[in-house]
């Protein structure tokens, strides 16, 4: 399996905050339905920042959703799932990226021949 992808930004260049996933079920949702080396915005904004209780402008509810979405696109990524990825949009403002990875394609292993089943 190559492991090298091309990720050109150029697909990226317009990035608008209707383009980002706003909860967990959205992120997998699209997730499921995506190609590799398909780009899907999670954020757009100061992740840590938006993430931190102190710091945030977002309300609570909110902020606690973007905590889930952070957390399982973390979580893919360090499943072999996908690249984390962000692009630059504004001064203190950031588009992050998750770019789907080549699934790995599942072994079928028939099982094993027993005096009671053969085979």
């Amino acid at each position: 399996m190559d492991c090298h992808l091309d990720l050109s930004l150029a697909r990226m260049d317009i990035v608008t905050s209707s383009d980002a996933a706003l909860t967990e079920n959205s992120l997998c949702d699209r997730f499921a339905d995506a190609k590799p080396g398909d780009a899907i915005t999670y954020h757009i904004g100061m992740l840590a920042r938006d993430r931190d209780k102190v710091a945030t402008m977002l309300p609570p509810a909110q902020r606690d959703e973007l905590d889930l979405v952070a957390r399982r696109a973390w979580s893919m990524a360090e499943a072999g799932l996908c690249h984390l990825m962000q692009q630059r949009m504004a001064t203190e403002c950031f588009a992050y990226v998750l770019i789907v990875r080549p699934r790995r394609k599942a072994t079928c292993i028939a099982p094993a021949a027993s005096a009671d089943h053969p085979a």
